[in-house]
């Protein structure tokens, strides 16, 4: 069983009062809420759900069941609704409209909510713009081929402009290496006087303090790329002399200027091997951040090869790491399935959501979308027009999965896996995850 924190054990207790059921087990937080219910009682604990998602999300997994996403828009990957057998349900004008709308059953007939809330817009959560091509590291598991090429500044304002119209809140900058284009911080500055919830991947090996003061300004999420532990795995796994020393003393740095700073570590022989080493430096420079990544390109390094059995080893680490209130997890596609205990792969897997056109789309150097880094089919130039075409769309249907996965109650997380690992396997990005297990 979980043993939450005083403070979660308080929100528990206010959700009780307001007539949610909670229940908890060994990785999971149950909330229950009866629609049918009086709409006072729900006003009461929306923003209490809010509240717990945000405080205590990075060390439990919270799930919600019993109300429609469009009830809770910002929550909607925390909730699991369905039909309760018996039940009768029904479906308004704005649910035609509504992103939810395959896989929700629609209104439970005798609820109590008399303000119904509009559709969810069916957006991409999120923007990536791969600026430059240019790199000081030569990581051989990197999407990115090294050129000289970058996008121009105008392009960059043009899709930042077209982020804001379409309503999507949330741009990321990547490449290569973004801080070496030549604009980046007008760039930065411009997303962020959009309004917009702004993301940087880097390498945090090139930083001076003029940018990392100008990143504290623009900037609300960073994810560094943390690959080796000192300064000789570091070098190995980048295969580029990186001055070690000096990009820890940058992490530190960003931890104390930016809002939200999170590391970003390929699995690999050398962590499997280092583990603990990893985890040491990382709580010493006071992050509290890190996520995982299964290998996603063919590699002909066996350092990068790992096997179905390494993966559950590393779950398990995770799994005792992230209960002592670190937040830690393995952040891109591998199907839930690969252990028997899906709870536990709810714990520390975040599935495909931020992959294969799920939730975000990318923007490549020449101006083209593609679904994922490593998907790289051009979707088009146009963000809403790339979001609506329709191979991504059958991506985002997930008809072509098994039944295996159509019946499993983690399918809107896990999605089946990944979708570029399935076309490097089989040749048909429809066809199952090489991880998947099928027994």
């Amino acid at each position: 069983m979980i043993s939450p924190s005083k403070p979660l054990i308080k929100a528990i207790e206010k959700l009780t009062e307001y007539g949610a059921k909670v229940q908890t087990d060994a990785f999971t937080v149950t909330i229950r809420i009866d629609i049918t219910k009086t709409e006072a009682l729900f006003s009461k604990l929306k923003p209490l759900l809010y509240f717990i998602l945000n405080k205590f999300e990075n060390r439990y997994s919270i799930l919600i069941e019993g109300i429609p996403g469009c009830l809770l828009p910002g929550l909607s990957r925390n909730i699991r609704y369905t039909k309760k057998p018996g039940n009768s349900y029904r479906k308004g004008k704005e649910c035609a409209n509504c992103k939810h709308e395959k896989n929700c059953p629609g209104w439970e007939n005798g609820h109590k909510i008399s303000d119904l809330p509009p559709a969810v817009r069916d957006i991409p959560n999120e923007i990536v713009l791969e600026i430059t091509k240019k790199c000081n590291l030569k990581c051989p598991l990197c999407f990115s081929t090294k050129t000289d090429q970058e996008m121009s500044l105008s392009k960059i304002k043009a899709i930042t402009d077209e982020c804001v119209n379409a309503g999507i809140k949330t741009i990321r900058f990547s490449g290569g290496e973004p801080l070496f284009h030549k604009d980046i911080i007008e760039a930065l500055y411009y997303a962020k006087s959009k309004n917009l919830y702004v993301i940087l991947n880097t390498n945090a090996t090139t930083l001076n303090k003029d940018t990392q003061k100008a990143l504290a300004d623009c900037v609300d999420n960073s994810l560094v790329s943390f690959q080796g532990f000192d300064p000789k795995s570091e070098k190995q796994l980048t295969q580029s002399p990186v001055n070690f020393k000096q990009k820890i003393h940058n992490l530190v740095e960003l931890n104390a200027r930016i809002p939200m700073l999170r590391l970003g570590t390929i699995i690999s022989r050398t962590l499997l091997n280092h583990f603990d080493k990893y985890l040491y430096v990382i709580k010493q420079v006071g992050i509290r951040h890190w996520e995982l990544y299964r290998p996603m390109l063919p590699s002909r390094f066996e350092e990068f090869r790992i096997e179905k059995n390494e993966f559950l080893w590393v779950m398990e680490r995770l799994k005792t790491i992230k209960s002592g209130g670190f937040d830690i997890k393995i952040a891109n596609p591998l199907p839930f399935c690969i252990s028997r205990n899906l709870s536990l792969s709810k714990y520390v897997l975040i599935g495909a959501l931020a992959d294969d056109g799920h939730s975000r789309i990318v923007c490549d150097v020449e101006g083209f979308f593609k679904p994922s880094y490593f998907i790289s089919e051009n979707l088009g130039t146009k963000i809403m027009a790339s979001w609506q075409n329709p191979f991504l769309q059958k991506i985002r249907s997930l008809d072509y999965l098994p039944t295996q996965c159509q019946n499993c109650s983690y399918l809107k997380w896990c999605k089946g896996g990944s979708r570029s690992l399935a076309k490097i396997t089989s040749g048909n990005y429809f066809d199952r995850d090489p991880l998947m297990n099928t027994a």
